[in-house]
């Protein structure tokens, strides 16, 4: 009769402990977080290491900095950062020790990140704005002769070039 009895008592404080809040039970020690580029299809690397070309999904550890840079042919590189933030956990009503040592207690900001890549313009310079904007649209087709830009990206890509352009006059 008292095994039985001990046995429930700690089948109800399993479940109650459970159901606290502990990160590292409920959430883990590393976040799924999606990383996003408009036109898609830009090379990412995270921290350096190449880890594939947008959209993507990846689990990285909650409490470190993580920084992303993109490259697209015809577009400007571009760099955007995951930073850990512990405001929501701390705003539970029960937190425990562990999940700060362990980096549960953090997650990542933004927890999906979109980056709008620009068109890599040449330099301002002497010569004539009709002549620069021509080369710059002349490039574009290139990449998509080549096959480096899709249908889609190419009139994206000159889409933001004529804005460029039309913003300077």
């Amino acid at each position: 009769m008292k095994s039985s009895v001990l046995f429930v008592s700690a089948l109800v404080g399993l479940v109650a402990l459970s159901h606290t809040g502990c990160a590292v039970i409920t959430q883990g020690r590393k976040q799924a977080v999606v990383v996003r580029t408009t036109p898609e299809g830009a090379a990412t690397k995270i921290n350096g290491t190449e880890i594939g070309q947008t959209p993507l999904k990846v689990k990285l550890k909650r409490d470190e900095v993580f920084r992303v840079d993109f490259t697209k042919n015809g577009f400007e590189s571009e760099s955007a950062l995951f930073l850990p933030s512990s405001s929501s956990y701390d705003a539970r009503y029960l937190r425990w020790g562990i999940d700060y040592d362990l980096g549960a207690a953090k997650e990542l900001i933004p927890q999906e990140m979109l980056v709008e890549l620009q068109p890599a313009l040449a330099e301002a310079g002497e010569g004539d704005r009709y002549t620069e904007l021509a080369a710059q649209i002349t490039r574009a087709d290139a990449l998509l002769i080549s096959g480096e830009l899709t249908k889609a990206e190419h009139k994206y890509l000159v889409d933001k070039i004529l804005a460029a352009y039309q913003t300077l006059n």
